[in-house]
């Protein structure tokens, strides 16, 4: 009987720890729910996390960096899959203010952000939509923000698919000095060069090849307008 009670009273021991535990875990889960996770605006770019390779990180940290800048940058593309080359021109202004013009085959396919608007616009026909469409230039395989933004996230995923040591260098391209790394990937070798404001500068991949060929830190007001 002894025994018995002595059972009793470890038993409910117990079963009050579990109580006051699951109370415990109750209260963390409510209090998560009224603070969570920091809210992000839709464009804000998340703090850079290292790759580990410091040859990677030195041109990713800078394509990071490139909603901060202001310019005005041209480009040739040459998209492999289907032989197509595109020229594209790329303003930035403070203010939340963005132009993304980019040849689609014979159309010329305009992104436009400024302060909350956001349309796209075709200039040959002169139709503009509400939104940012990257369906309007799907024949490049490129989205609009080709110029920097996208290209991080590509970096990220190739540092961390890599066969190899990435190699870095620097080089000149449309006249002004960039950062470069070549990450060994299945497949072949990617070169990604940027810009120290953040702008790509040249990629070479197995699917398109994107070289600046003009560039200006100072926005091309035009461009704004569609």
């Amino acid at each position: 009987m002894t025994h018995l009670r002595s059972n009793r009273g470890e038993y409910r021991g117990r079963r009050f720890g579990w109580i006051l535990a699951r109370a415990l875990l109750a209260s963390l889960a409510l209090s998560a729910c009224f603070t969570g996770e920091r809210p992000r605006f839709k464009d804000e770019v998340p703090p850079a996390v290292p790759t580990g390779s410091p040859a990677v990180d030195a041109v990713m940290s800078r394509l990071d960096s490139v909603d901060t800048a202001q310019f005005d940058a041209a480009f040739q593309i040459d998209t492999k899959f289907g032989t197509l080359s595109s020229a594209a021109e790329v303003s930035q202004a403070s203010g939340r203010r963005l132009s993304v013009t980019v040849q689609n085959d014979s159309s010329y396919i305009r992104y436009v952000v400024d302060g909350t608007d956001e349309r796209t616009c075709n200039l040959t026909t002169a139709e503009c939509e509400t939104g940012l469409n990257d369906a309007r230039i799907s024949n490049t395989q490129l989205s609009h923000r080709f110029y920097a933004p996208s290209f991080a996230t590509r970096l990220r995923i190739s540092a961390d698919r890599r066969i190899g040591d990435p190699v870095t260098s620097q080089r000149t391209v449309a006249g002004q000095p960039a950062e470069c790394v070549e990450v060994p990937v299945a497949g072949g070798v990617e070169t990604y060069c940027a810009l120290e404001s953040g702008v790509l500068a040249y990629f070479e991949g197995a699917d398109v090849t994107i070289e600046l060929t003009a560039y200006s830190p100072t926005p091309n007001e035009s461009l704004f307008d569609s």
